[in-house]
């Protein structure tokens, strides 16, 4: 099986673990084997590019272009992860990345998402 969420949680601040474990969960329901490309953190907010549906297909092999209720299948899929994805990392704006509590961006030599109590300890 191919690597997904959970797999990659050491590249990212403790803080948003909790969202990207229940995004884990949620994208199980639209797309169970969806993998992993890259989870990582840029301009303070979460960056998740996945492989999914039509994508999946054609990077696990899949030499032929799919069927039309296939495709029609994938794109389904493609557009619910995306909105998952998308909506998790809007939250991930407003969320500590150190600690999980209610944050936002701060300037510093590298833009981070975090709290007041965060914040003044680096």
């Amino acid at each position: 099986m191919s690597e997904q969420i959970p797999a990659h949680l050491d590249g990212i601040g403790p803080g948003w673990h909790p969202l990207l474990q229940r995004l884990h969960e949620e994208l199980l329901a639209v797309s169970p084997s969806y993998s992993v490309q890259q989870v990582k953190e840029k301009y303070g907010t979460l960056r998740i590019y996945l492989l999914t549906g039509l994508l999946r297909h054609l990077h696990q092999g899949g030499d032929m272009w799919p069927e039309p209720h296939e495709a029609e299948r994938y794109k389904q899929e493609d557009d619910a992860a995306t909105l998952l994805v998308r909506a998790a990392e809007q939250e991930s704006a407003r969320i500590c990345e150190y600690c999980g509590n209610p944050g936002q961006a701060r300037e510093r030599p590298w833009i981070k998402t975090l709290c007041d109590d965060c914040n003044a300890c680096r």
